[in-house]
């Protein structure tokens, strides 16, 4: 029994139910019969205890003396209520009971009354009395002891357990966020080189090409005044030539525009812009171009009624570059949709979604690069001005990969300080 009672107490730990619900055959244990909140309250305990020395003794007292075998058999039966209040009480339980039978059986060991055992043999009786008791609470407080320190240590387990996943947690969000900080950075470099080297490219190349469009159009004004010398095909390689001349000059303002420093970005023009009006005038803007695509721009004007705090002209570029984008990607007409999408104190985000051909896997990393482009003859440079202003203003810009229906980009700008 010594052997037997630490371990199915620690069965009772070991093999209980994940969830930490009890379980039937915690309840059979020894563990739960040494933890009286667990089972039956400690008075009930008390109770059963009292009564079974109360039941001896009044039978003890109670039946004729001449039946020695039941005596006998009831003096044994003190030790059930001694082993009890050991197993529950510990060893002071062990040793009370043991002096409380003590106190009610010593006048029958006294006198005898005909019992067929001397007195030695019931002062022995007696001292065993003791002896199961103590030794019974002595295993009963090793094992709850050893049950307690089994619960701290498997506390103490799980708080190190929740503290790790809580470090490793915390250390890949910190990891995340430096891998993301490591590439803006590095976006940020190649585009401030070739900001630098755009903006020397640009003011090289474009003096030559105003000379040259003021000669074409001086040229093309003449041939069409002089009908003698008008040659059908020479007027329409003037217009090629002013075309391509144009063209060359729209690219090189986008590289002018990509280039600018944070410094000619912020310029004297006031950082408060609303969203819902900047659209509206954008919108104005494209309206011959939006309605020959068969494309149409939907807002909500009070949703969007957001003051941000970025230059007009820039939340236009932002918008104007987003719209186009948009509208070439459906070259069979669609919707284009403006929606806000959350609103702090601090910021204030919003999408501008298409029904087009979306943006490949492949190159959604590297949409925001300069020169990449999923169009024709695209420069690669309208989401690159966008992410460098967003960037610019404290804000960012980013591809929804879960939006299905086409493209989604998603802007977030401070929102302007009252």
């Amino acid at each position: 029994m010594g052997n037997e009672t630490p371990i199915r107490a620690e069965r009772g730990i070991k093999e209980g139910p994940a969830d930490g619900s009890p379980s039937q055959d915690n309840d059979l244990s020894l563990t739960s019969v040494l933890q009286p909140s667990e089972s039956i309250p400690s008075r009930w305990r008390f109770a059963i205890v009292t009564g079974l020395i109360v039941l001896a003794t009044v039978l003890h007292y109670g039946i004729d003396v001449q039946m020695g075998a039941v005596h006998d058999v009831l003096t044994r039966s003190y030790y059930i209520p001694i082993v009890l209040a050991g197993l529950w009480f510990g060893i002071r339980g062990g040793f009370l009971a043991a002096l409380a039978v003590t106190i009610v059986f010593f006048p029958h060991a006294l006198h005898g009354w005909n019992a067929p055992y001397s007195f030695v043999f019931r002062l022995i009786e007696i001292l065993m009395y003791y002896a199961i008791g103590i030794l019974t609470g002595l295993m009963s407080d090793r094992t709850r002891n050893a049950h307690r320190a089994e619960r701290d240590a498997r506390l103490e387990r799980e708080r190190a357990l929740r503290e790790k996943e809580s470090a490793f947690e915390t250390l890949k969000t910190r990891t995340s966020e430096v891998f993301e900080l490591e590439k803006q950075v590095r976006r940020s470099d190649r585009l401030a080189a070739l900001g630098k080297l755009s903006a020397g490219l640009a003011h090289e190349i474009r003096n030559p090409l105003g000379s040259i469009k003021t000669a074409v159009e001086i040229l093309a004004d003449r041939v069409k005044r002089d009908e003698t010398a008008r040659d059908s095909q020479r007027a329409e390689l003037y217009d090629v030539i002013l075309e391509e001349t144009e063209r060359l000059n729209r690219t090189l303002t986008a590289f002018l525009d990509f280039a600018r420093s944070e410094r000619d970005l912020g310029g004297a023009e006031p950082r408060l812009a609303n969203l819902s009006e900047t659209l509206e005038k954008t919108v104005d803007l494209l309206r011959a171009q939006l309605g020959h695509s068969r494309v149409e721009v939907d807002w909500d004007p009070t949703a969007l009624d957001v003051d941000l705090s970025i230059a007009e002209s820039h939340l236009k570029q932002v918008l104007l570059n987003l719209l186009l984008n948009s509208m070439e990607a459906m070259e069979s007409g669609g919707e284009i949709r403006v929606k806000i999408l959350h609103e702090s104190d601090r910021g204030a985000t919003f999408s501008v979604e298409d029904d087009g051909s979306g943006i490949g896997s492949d190159i959604r990393d590297a949409v925001f690069d300069p020169f990449v482009s999923t169009k024709t003859g695209g420069t690669g440079l309208g989401l690159s001005v966008v992410a460098k202003l967003a960037d610019t203003y404290g804000g960012s810009v980013d591809i929804d990969s879960g939006y299905s229906g086409g493209a989604c980009v998603v802007i977030t700008l401070p929102t302007a300080s009252l």
